[in-house]
């Protein structure tokens, strides 16, 4: 009787819950949605000693800087065990904490830090794939009859009359330029592996794979985390039949697989399963990776509340505009225009809202280079406005922020000497190792020139990101007693560390500090509606947000002119039916005094950007923008935002 009671009271408490938290389009307010999120790579983050890596004791400790920098939600990336194929992307148990990075009993400190503080734990989730060393594919691989067989693709391959054997089909590797499949002796099969050949792809088609995957999401979600990060989900459904991949490569074997895994036929099916049976029963944070080249209605499907899935996703075009290959390829265009870049996130923030989704609004995280390299100037004499600039860029912008470690204190790319062994990561080092034997194959030449590789991986290698984080001026920058696994940048003992900017009130860190406070203050920030202007300047980058419920209005002027690299002076027009003399300016880089008016012509130093409140637009440019742009993009179909009393807790 008590336990049925029991039970009686929690089904009850969750009904109320879900009444409460319900959302049903964009617009609906949600702790989710205005949480800041702090993305945390382990073994770049904080070494509590001489371990020469990042641990989760040192996270402990830092646990206080993230709440004092405004931080409301937690993110590991991997630290469950692994191999370190690539760099715990491998994982070969997922209910056990890697022995580097420390145990369970230091995770459930850290998530009694962060809960003391009322700041979330999220956890990565990375399901397409498991590392060749978990007991499931050790199972999998011992034999054609064993029972987790199925748990994994393998197929026959093809010998030709030479006697060699070729795999299955022409799929290229997301790393390197080899196969996606790996041939196995023992069983005389090959098996799928989309990343690295120690990095197997579960077979989702089966049951029993899906169901072990809910069942390692409730036993985290049990022990206390508050959700999910989930790695490249939308690879998951394969197209039937693995057919070979369209030649979009002349010269190659292999061939880029591209809509032959993503955004597959069954993913929407199995992530309705997931939320159904795992994500709707608790009050978590769920967010996928969803790499593609797809248009923006195909990525709302994910995050629009009728369905039930997830809250949102991490989509790659904002990489592609200053790239000569797209978002994935290695090098930069150094042409690139900054009209080319707003019509990528002035697409994202108007089309996202437009198909019932919500948007994850980061710039910067362990896959890609920093962004005041990217986008501004790492000078010396730039960076710190350059870096106060992307903080308003980044914080101005709709959807759920999402900051990387080391963002805060304005890291920029590695240094320009570096040789070519100080690259570490697995995609970087098959990368070029590709490029060589495809070189030597084409030319004859023992030792190619790599000299252009070797610049685009300077400016866009993920390695840019993974530098240890800067803590203070001493040995190693703080982050730990021992050499650590990667060389520090050499900028930290120059006031580009933690401590010398939490101390200095002028600083990045001190700015961004007001930004992210800035953001929970003004909900339009957040919700409002976003509103380009001037979209054919390529010096001034602004726009409006707009609130109806809250009838906040604010517009948001920022100069990306480049000039020779160092930026330039420019002047943004404001437009005339926006009330200037209502404006007031709330946060700027430059030297124009906080709470002044605006002028009708805005003088801008190099770098310099300006938020201004109670600048509202009139409904008719609104209505206007809304009407032109909608026939210029890709169409989407019209969203019903009808209320169900069945939508699922996770969309509160």
């Amino acid at each position: 009787m008590a336990d049925s009671i029991k039970a009686g009271l929690e089904a009850g408490v969750h009904v109320v819950k879900q009444a409460l938290a319900t959302v049903t389009k964009p617009s609906d307010r949600a702790w989710w949605k205005e949480a800041t999120v702090y993305q945390i790579y382990p073994a770049s983050f904080a070494d509590h000693a001489a371990n020469g890596h990042g641990t989760l004791r040192g996270v402990l400790a830092r646990i206080p800087y993230l709440h004092d920098l405004g931080v409301d939600v937690v993110w590991f990336s991997p630290i469950y065990a692994s191999p370190q194929a690539d760099m715990g992307y491998d994982i070969s148990d997922y209910r056990a904490i890697d022995a580097r990075y420390g145990s369970l009993e230091d995770w459930d400190a850290v998530r009694d830090a962060c809960h003391e503080r009322r700041m979330k734990v999220v956890m990565d989730l990375v399901v397409n794939h498991t590392s060749d060393q978990h007991a499931w594919f050790t199972e999998s691989r011992s034999s054609r009859t064993n029972p987790k067989r199925d748990w994994y693709i393998w197929r026959d391959g093809t010998v030709d009359a030479s006697g060699v054997r070729h795999p299955p089909n022409n799929w290229n590797s997301s790393f390197g330029a080899g196969p996606t499949w790996t041939y196995d002796e023992h069983t005389d099969q090959w098996y799928l592996h989309l990343f690295l050949k120690e990095q197997p792809d579960l077979n989702w088609e089966n049951a029993e794979v899906r169901a072990a995957v809910w069942d390692t999401m409730r036993w985290w979600l049990d022990r206390g985390a508050d959700g999910f990060r989930m790695d490249v989900i939308n690879y998951i459904s394969k197209v039937p039949g693995l057919p070979d991949a369209p030649v979009t490569v002349p010269g190659r074997e292999c061939q880029p697989f591209g809509p032959l895994s993503i955004n597959g036929p069954k993913v929407h099916d199995w992530l309705k399963e997931m939320n159904r049976e795992v994500l709707c029963r608790y009050d978590c944070f769920a967010v996928g990776e969803t790499p593609g080249n797809d248009a923006v209605e195909v990525y709302a499907q994910y995050s629009r509340p009728e369905s039930r899935e997830l809250q949102m996703v991490f989509h790659f075009h904002h990489f592609g505009f200053d790239r000569k290959q797209g978002a994935y390829g290695r090098r930069e265009d150094e042409n690139w225009k900054l009209t080319e870049m707003k019509k990528v996130f002035n697409m994202w923030q108007v089309d996202m809202e437009r198909a019932g989704g919500w948007n994850s609004n980061y710039l910067e995280n362990h896959d890609q280079p920093r962004t005041i390299t990217r986008l501004a100037s790492d000078h010396p004499a730039d960076r710190a406005r350059s870096a106060k600039l992307l903080a308003m860029f980044h914080s101005s912008l709709g959807g759920t922020q999402f900051v990387y470690q080391g963002q805060e204190i304005g890291l920029c790319n590695v240094p320009r000497n570096w040789p070519e062994d100080e690259y570490k990561d697995v995609a970087t080092i098959q990368y070029l190792e590709g490029e060589r034997v495809y070189r030597r194959q084409t030319t004859g030449e023992a030792d190619p020139d790599m000299s252009d590789c070797l610049r685009g991986i300077r400016r866009t290698a993920r390695d840019n990101g993974r530098t240890p984080m800067q803590w203070d001026e001493t040995e190693y920058a703080g982050f730990s007693k021992a050499k650590p696994w990667m060389r520090v940048h050499d900028d930290y003992a120059d006031g580009w560390n933690a401590k010398a900017q939490m101390a200095d009130p002028d600083s990045v860190w001190r700015f961004w500090q007001r930004m992210l406070r800035l953001r929970k203050e003004y909900d339009t920030l957040i919700y409002g509606s976003f509103i380009p202007l001037d979209e054919a300047n390529e010096e001034s980058y602004a726009w409006g947000r707009t609130d109806k419920l809250t009838g906040q209005a604010l517009l948001v002027v920022l100069n990306f002119a480049r000039g020779d690299g160092r930026g330039k002076n420019t002047v943004f027009h404001v437009p005339a039916d926006i009330d200037v003399d209502a404006a007031r300016l709330l946060i700027t880089n430059g030297a124009a005094k906080e709470g002044s008016s605006a002028p009708r012509a805005i003088d801008l130093e190099p770098w310099e950007g300006r938020i201004l409140s109670h600048a509202p637009l009139n409904r008719g440019r609104q209505h206007c923008y809304r009407r032109v742009h909608a026939a210029t993009r890709l169409s989407s179909r019209s969203v019903a935002h009808s209320p169900s009393p069945h939508t699922p807790l996770l969309n509160t």
